[in-house]
């Protein structure tokens, strides 16, 4: 079944390239910061590449008011394979243009319907059947990230690492939280993107990734991604609305029971480099 007359752009510099076919390829040497589009049906999902790289993941010397529980050992972490990232979270009308429904519990924002708000009141496996059935209707593979590429991603990537809040050292700068959000989610992308220009991954909503909660181990790794039980503890990141600044940090978190539900959790796609 066609369920998406699929438009691929590709951002650069100085050009742009409409691919309009499901089965032609990405660009298969994107760089650090290049955006594509994916249009399906009237919703468009917008995704920046990160390349592969290393960083210190946990609560590096920037990140003030750490959680030794969680964020320790600090550990350094390769990512061998690039990755496209969304540069928001997925909105209710993505969500509801793949899933035919919405489930959120908020869908208004000063006092107007308003269909840029992060979805939320998702399940792991809900946020798992939106990304296959994502890529079914796209030909492309999408899927949660892995906490490492998250947080990644979150940092800037290559561009930088010694930030505590995604793009900025401070909060009211780039996160809707208890602070900034007079008390509800705000449509995606109103506060100021990171350095390779991701939006609201500091606040908003959390967002679910693939792993289970595990505490850290201080050995290097490469492509980690901790797969225990779907019945168990699955992590979110980025802090919400709801969130005290320091739930905001990028080395910040949180870790919810798969079939849990909250007005202040949501997610973010990946999509594979081809």
């Amino acid at each position: 079944m066609n369920f998406a007359n699929l438009a691929l752009t590709t951002v650069a510099v100085c050009s742009a390239v409409a691919i309009t076919s499901c089965g032609n390829s990405i660009n298969p040497n994107p760089k650090e910061g290049e955006v594509v589009t994916v249009d399906v049906e009237d919703a468009t999902f917008e995704l920046v590449y990160v390349a592969p790289g290393s960083f210190t993941m946990g609560a590096t010397p920037e990140n003030e008011g750490i959680d030794t529980f969680t964020e320790l050992p600090t550990h350094r972490v390769t990512l061998s394979k690039g990755f496209f990232i969304g540069t928001t979270e997925v909105t209710q009308e993505q969500w509801e243009t793949v899933m035919g429904n919405n489930p959120s519990q908020v869908k208004t924002f000063a006092d107007k319907e308003d269909k840029t708000l992060p979805v939320t009141d998702i399940t792991w496996a809900e946020a798992n059947r939106f990304v296959k059935k994502l890529s079914e209707m796209t030909g492309y593979k999408f899927r949660l990230p892995t906490e490492a590429e998250w947080e990644y991603a979150a940092r800037g990537a290559s561009k930088t690492f010694s930030r505590q809040y995604c793009g900025s050292q401070y909060p009211d700068q780039v996160a809707c939280f208890s602070k900034t959000s007079n008390g509800t989610s705000h449509p995606v992308g109103q506060f100021r993107p990171n350095e390779i220009g991701t939006y609201d991954m500091s606040g908003n909503v959390s967002e679910w990734v693939k792993d289970n909660f595990a505490n850290y181990k201080d050995s290097a790794q490469v492509d980690p991604c901790v797969i225990l039980s779907d019945t168990l503890s699955h992590v979110a990141r980025g802090g919400s609305f709801a969130s005290k600044m320091n739930q905001c940090r990028t080395a910040s978190r949180e870790y919810y029971k798969p079939d849990e539900k909250s007005v202040t959790v949501g997610l973010r796609v990946v999509m594979e480099k081809e």
